[in-house]
Protein backbone atom coordinates (compact mmCIF):
# COMPACT_ATOMS: atom_id res chain seq x y z
CA UNK A 1 0.00 0.00 0.00
CA UNK A 2 1.49 3.58 -0.97
CA UNK A 3 2.39 5.89 1.92
CA UNK A 4 0.34 8.82 0.38
CA UNK A 5 -2.30 8.69 -2.42
CA UNK A 6 0.58 10.38 -5.09
CA UNK A 7 2.72 7.41 -4.73
CA UNK A 8 1.04 5.25 -7.50
CA UNK A 9 1.52 8.19 -9.66
CA UNK A 10 4.80 8.67 -8.76
CA UNK A 11 6.48 7.09 -11.52
CA UNK A 12 4.07 8.67 -14.03
CA UNK A 13 5.02 12.19 -13.01
CA UNK A 14 8.38 12.03 -13.32
CA UNK A 15 8.44 10.71 -16.83
CA UNK A 16 6.39 13.76 -17.38
CA UNK A 17 8.78 16.10 -15.52
CA UNK A 18 11.56 15.12 -18.09
CA UNK A 19 9.50 15.28 -20.82
CA UNK A 20 8.18 18.57 -20.45
CA UNK A 21 10.84 20.11 -18.29
CA UNK A 22 14.49 18.73 -19.52
CA UNK A 23 16.43 18.35 -22.67
CA UNK A 24 19.59 17.75 -24.35
CA UNK A 25 20.67 21.80 -22.47
CA UNK A 26 18.89 21.46 -19.51
CA UNK A 27 18.41 19.47 -16.50
CA UNK A 28 16.80 18.90 -13.66
CA UNK A 29 18.97 18.37 -10.26
CA UNK A 30 17.54 15.72 -7.94
CA UNK A 31 16.25 18.55 -5.53
CA UNK A 32 14.14 20.31 -8.63
CA UNK A 33 12.55 16.64 -8.84
CA UNK A 34 11.75 16.25 -5.05
CA UNK A 35 10.54 19.87 -5.17
CA UNK A 36 8.39 19.52 -8.39
CA UNK A 37 6.78 16.46 -7.18
CA UNK A 38 6.32 17.92 -3.86
CA UNK A 39 4.29 20.81 -5.66
CA UNK A 40 2.14 17.65 -7.02
CA UNK A 41 1.15 16.13 -3.70
CA UNK A 42 3.87 13.37 -4.02
CA UNK A 43 6.47 13.18 -1.10
CA UNK A 44 9.95 11.16 -2.51
CA UNK A 45 12.81 10.01 -1.03
CA UNK A 46 16.51 10.56 -2.89
CA UNK A 47 16.95 6.74 -2.58
CA UNK A 48 13.19 5.75 -3.94
CA UNK A 49 13.47 8.27 -6.91
CA UNK A 50 17.26 6.82 -8.00
CA UNK A 51 15.18 3.70 -8.32
CA UNK A 52 12.54 5.42 -10.49
CA UNK A 53 15.03 6.43 -12.99
CA UNK A 54 16.72 2.96 -13.26
CA UNK A 55 12.71 1.74 -13.93
CA UNK A 56 12.50 4.65 -16.50
CA UNK A 57 15.52 3.91 -18.57
CA UNK A 58 14.52 -0.27 -18.00
CA UNK A 59 11.42 0.90 -19.64
CA UNK A 60 13.17 2.54 -22.92
CA UNK A 61 13.55 6.62 -21.63
CA UNK A 62 16.89 7.59 -22.77
CA UNK A 63 17.74 9.15 -19.51
CA UNK A 64 21.12 11.14 -18.70
CA UNK A 65 22.65 11.43 -15.28
CA UNK A 66 25.39 14.48 -15.25
CA UNK A 67 27.71 14.49 -12.08
CA UNK A 68 28.79 17.69 -10.43
CA UNK A 69 27.47 20.91 -8.89
CA UNK A 70 25.52 21.78 -12.15
CA UNK A 71 24.61 17.78 -12.90
CA UNK A 72 21.46 16.55 -13.50
CA UNK A 73 19.07 14.38 -15.41
CA UNK A 74 17.56 15.19 -18.43
CA UNK A 75 15.76 13.20 -21.10
CA UNK A 76 18.15 12.99 -24.52
CA UNK A 77 16.17 11.39 -26.68
CA UNK A 78 12.61 12.60 -27.63
CA UNK A 79 9.79 10.61 -29.91
CA UNK A 80 9.73 13.87 -32.26
CA UNK A 81 12.69 16.56 -32.68
CA UNK A 82 11.44 20.13 -33.61
CA UNK A 83 12.83 20.15 -37.17
CA UNK A 84 10.75 16.73 -37.43
CA UNK A 85 7.51 18.42 -36.01
CA UNK A 86 8.00 21.06 -38.29
CA UNK A 87 8.54 18.86 -41.23
CA UNK A 88 5.16 16.97 -40.54
CA UNK A 89 3.28 19.82 -39.94
CA UNK A 90 4.30 21.25 -43.75
CA UNK A 91 3.67 17.93 -44.59
CA UNK A 92 0.28 18.40 -43.64
CA UNK A 93 -0.75 21.98 -44.66
CA UNK A 94 0.47 21.17 -48.31
CA UNK A 95 -1.03 18.11 -49.08
CA UNK A 96 -3.50 18.28 -51.89
CA UNK A 97 -5.46 15.06 -50.25
CA UNK A 98 -7.05 16.96 -47.26
CA UNK A 99 -9.32 19.27 -48.90
CA UNK A 100 -11.63 21.91 -47.16
CA UNK A 101 -14.66 20.05 -48.79
CA UNK A 102 -13.45 16.68 -46.46
CA UNK A 103 -12.54 18.79 -43.53
CA UNK A 104 -15.81 20.29 -43.25
CA UNK A 105 -17.81 16.75 -43.90
CA UNK A 106 -15.79 14.92 -41.21
CA UNK A 107 -15.15 16.63 -38.29
CA UNK A 108 -13.32 15.07 -35.41
CA UNK A 109 -14.83 15.28 -32.49
CA UNK A 110 -14.71 18.44 -30.27
CA UNK A 111 -13.41 20.07 -33.12
CA UNK A 112 -16.33 23.02 -34.68
CA UNK A 113 -17.69 22.90 -37.71
CA UNK A 114 -17.47 26.50 -38.22
CA UNK A 115 -13.96 28.80 -37.44
CA UNK A 116 -14.13 31.38 -35.03
CA UNK A 117 -12.05 33.92 -36.00
CA UNK A 118 -8.84 31.53 -36.82
CA UNK A 119 -9.11 30.23 -39.78
CA UNK A 120 -5.99 29.10 -41.95
CA UNK A 121 -6.56 29.42 -45.47
CA UNK A 122 -7.43 26.14 -45.93
CA UNK A 123 -10.08 26.04 -42.99
CA UNK A 124 -12.18 29.28 -44.38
Amino acid sequence: MPKSEGQKLKLLYLADLLRRETDEDHALSMSDILSRLEELGVHAERKSIYDDLRALEDYGMDIIATRGRAGGYQLAHREFELPELKLLVDAVQSSKFLSVKSWRASPPAGRPRACSGRCTRWAA
